[in-house]
């Protein structure tokens, strides 16, 4: 497979790092969902219901894109330098940095936010070790942690289970609207299946198994696409009518939800309202992933260093952006714009921020500790 460097991959890494800084100043002012802090000055009627929506959206596709992405590039990672050197490299590559965030850095997020509310009285050591010890959660690192395993199941496989692997790829040579839609139909049954036990508005420790079937599918497409060059063999024909048809099933959430009322009925049970939502979520994922896919490598798929620069960080970016959001989000509390550009300016700002803070980091991890950063 060589070197050869994939730039569509990069751009894309990048255009969703910062798609999830904004998502989540989103949730900073007033959208659903755990964020660290809120504003006081939040959407509210129509705005904050636009708002929700375009977080719901968010959800259907993001983190699966996400999940596309790394899988591609684990495969190539692995062709590369097989199974004992791709293991070495994730454990220290997701697993140091996940260990950190687990018992520093994510309770640290906390502990100064409610320092800075006056709500806290305790030194941040005492607070820490009560966080660990009586309510851990894993924050925004579930899907490192999620991504971990998925790469160490997927190594597991191609080691020992070569063949087996080798011949289930060879049955999704190409992807035909047959099988598309099949992928649709079996993530949202195994979605509702898995929301009868654990509804998607669950989190365990910040885990939300509801979402998991679609996140386990899109990694296994990444691994079964990259492996059969399926990008080079897509085109935006292909994938033009599957966005439409997700365009199409906008609103169809969106009457459900305004005549039901009741969004919990959605997010898990045995009814008909969870079993349309379950379904919803892949015809939303699969349009805009295959869309955004295909246009990134037709159209964006050109040497670009700024752009290689800005994907090696991306991950150091995942770690510290609460770092810029929470306090832009505190400086535009006491001003007096309107809430759509706080959270635009939040978010443009944050992803400024939080590229710089990160350049910083990696240039002194790649001097002190080069194998974090490879």
């Amino acid at each position: 497979m060589g070197n050869e460097r994939y730039y569509y991959i990069d751009k894309l890494r990048v255009f969703l790092i910062c798609y999830i800084i904004f998502h989540q100043s989103l949730i900073a002012y007033g959208g659903i969902g755990p964020w660290y802090y809120t504003s006081a000055d939040s959407f509210t009627g129509n705005t904050l219901i636009v708002a929700n929506t375009v977080k719901t959206i968010n959800i259907s596709f993001m983190m699966s894109l996400y999940f596309i992405v790394t899988a591609m590039l684990a495969y190539i990672s692995y062709q590369r330098h097989g199974f004992r050197t791709f293991v070495k490299s994730r454990l220290i590559v997701l697993g140091i940095p996940l260990l950190l965030y687990v018992t520093l850095i994510h309770p640290s997020y906390i502990y100064f936010v409610a320092k800075t509310k006056g709500t806290l009285d305790t030194g941040w050591f005492t607070f820490t070790i009560d966080f660990l010890t009586h309510k851990p959660t894993i924050g925004s690192f579930w899907f490192v942690a999620t991504l971990l395993v998925f790469e160490l199941v997927y190594a597991f496989f191609k080691r020992f289970y070569k063949r087996q692997v080798r011949l289930a790829s060879q049955l999704w040579q190409n992807i035909t609207p047959f099988r598309t839609t099949l992928f649709i139909i079996t993530a949202g049954t195994l979605a509702f299946l898995v929301r009868l036990l654990s509804p998607a508005n669950v989190s365990a420790t910040g885990i939300k198994w509801g979402f998991y079937p679609l996140y386990i599918g899109t990694f296994i497409v990444g691994l079964i696409g990259q492996r059969n060059n399926w990008i080079q063999k897509l085109r935006i024909s292909y994938s033009v009518p599957w966005i439409l048809f997700s365009f199409l099933c906008l609103p169809m959430l969106l009457l459900s939800v305004h005549y039901i009322k009741d969004w919990s009925v959605f997010t898990g049970g045995f009814n008909s309202q969870s079993l349309f939502y379950a379904l919803w979520e892949p015809m939303i994922c699969v349009g805009i992933c295959l869309f955004l896919m295909t246009f990134f490598y037709r159209y964006l798929n050109k040497p670009d260093n700024f752009a290689v620069t800005l994907s090696k960080i991306s991950f150091i970016v995942y770690v510290f952006f609460p770092m810029a959001v929470i306090p832009f989000t505190y400086l535009f509390e006491s001003m007096d714009i309107p809430v759509f550009f706080k959270w635009f300016f939040t978010g443009a700002l944050s992803c400024i921020a939080s590229f710089a803070l990160a350049y910083a980091i990696y240039r002194i991890l790649k001097k002190w500790v080069p194998a974090l950063v490879e």
